[in-house]
């Protein structure tokens, strides 16, 4: 990439791409050692799965604007923009888009007031869907710049506004609309060879490498082993990313999440694939493991896939909702030692250990952690 050793984004091309999942499992590794963990934990470790795509397989990339109305990524360790009208990560449909605002007039006539911007692809449809982030309300002349815009690009399917302040303000120019939201279409395969339809709000989280997200779930599936008697709590559930293909398999999955837009989106992706095994609260982790274990109930199986700070507040519940099975889905390891030694502590121990070459390119990566429950007086 021309912009590498400036652009902040990427920090492993220097390393052949067949050889960087091998360096990350050694840095999983190392960290895992670091945390006092017995010596055999390595051994727990198993062979990396390297991501499908190398390059192009971000289905959604954040750029920051300059003061000067430039568009591009954040530079190594500074906060000055390194323009981009292309990113070698993204796919084709992103970088069309990129690079129709990165040489538009009309988009400079507004990019002065904004902080950043979101592309967005929508994998089933083939079109991006951008979300401006203004520093102030946007006026109406502006919006009408925004509306010629997106009109002089066939691949844009519309464009959410968001605020400093204000939160979402609204949709301009969908071409498409469902329940009066601009949705994100794409399609989880699964292991048996079915497809859920999956739906989510622009603003909601989803993985950035859809290829490796369906390995993920063919993996979680295989580690779980449920049967029809089983009940499942996700605790940070999302869209249902992984609490739909776990009701495919168990009796009850149950999913929380505290960003309201996620639980709608798995409730109508529940309807959408005639799921009626699942229930979706709007909670936090935290708030809804003290909620169940004050109302007795308990699980077979708890998935955790917290965001980069891990999930320390909810460990303390796990013990008494009395799941024999954790699944742990991480993308920052030093947190992820920490949450293993709670875990630990609680009566966890873990079985076998993934890591999982999401963000190619990159130091990043995500890990899949199985635990089993054990008595604590015999842990030692």
């Amino acid at each position: 990439c021309p912009h590498f050793g400036r652009c902040g984004g990427c920090d492993f091309q220097h390393i052949a791409p067949e050889s960087q999942a091998d360096y990350k499992n050694e840095i999983l590794i190392e960290q895992l050692g670091r945390f006092a963990f017995d010596h055999k934990i390595g051994q727990r470790v198993s062979s990396p799965l390297s991501s499908p795509l190398n390059w192009n397989y971000r289905q959604r990339i954040r750029l920051q604007v300059s003061e000067d109305g430039e568009i591009g990524f954040y530079r190594l360790r500074s906060h000055k923009i390194e323009s981009v009208s292309s990113c070698m990560l993204a796919r084709d449909e992103i970088n069309e888009v990129l690079d129709f605002l990165s040489k538009n007039s009309l988009f400079y006539r507004i990019s002065k007031e904004l902080h950043s911007v979101e592309l967005l692809l929508s994998p089933l449809d083939k079109k991006v869907v951008i979300v401006f982030s203004f520093t102030r309300k946007p006026r109406p002349a502006e919006i009408k710049i925004i509306e010629e815009i997106i009109s002089q690009c066939e691949v844009v399917k519309g464009v959410t506004l968001v605020a400093t302040g204000h939160g979402l303000l609204g949709i301009i120019h969908a071409k498409e609309k469902e329940h009066d939201q601009l949705l994100l279409r794409f399609s989880h395969l699964l292991p048996d060879g079915d497809t859920l339809q999956m739906s989510l709000e622009p603003g909601g989280f989803c993985q950035v490498n859809l290829e490796q997200n369906d390995n993920i779930i063919s993996l979680l599936l295989s580690w779980a082993s449920l049967d029809a008697s089983n009940k499942v709590l996700d605790l940070f559930c999302g869209m249902g990313n992984f609490s739909l293909p776990l009701a495919t398999k168990a009796q009850f999955v149950m999913g929380m999440d505290l960003q309201r837009s996620a639980i709608r989106s798995a409730k109508r992706n529940a309807e959408k694939n005639g799921l009626t095994n699942c229930s979706f609260v709007k909670n936090s982790a935290a708030d809804g493991a003290r909620s169940l274990v004050g109302a007795g109930e308990t699980f077979d199986l708890v998935l955790l896939d917290p965001p980069r700070q891990g999930c320390a507040e909810v460990i303390p519940f796990m013990a008494d909702l009395k799941a024999n099975q954790i699944i742990y889905i991480s993308c920052d390891p030093a947190t992820l030692c920490r949450d293993l030694l709670l875990l630990e502590k609680e009566g966890y121990l873990v079985d076998r250990i993934k890591m999982v070459d999401m963000f190619p390119q990159t130091h990043h990566m995500e890990t899949i952690v199985l635990l089993k429950r054990f008595s604590p007086v015999n842990l030692h």
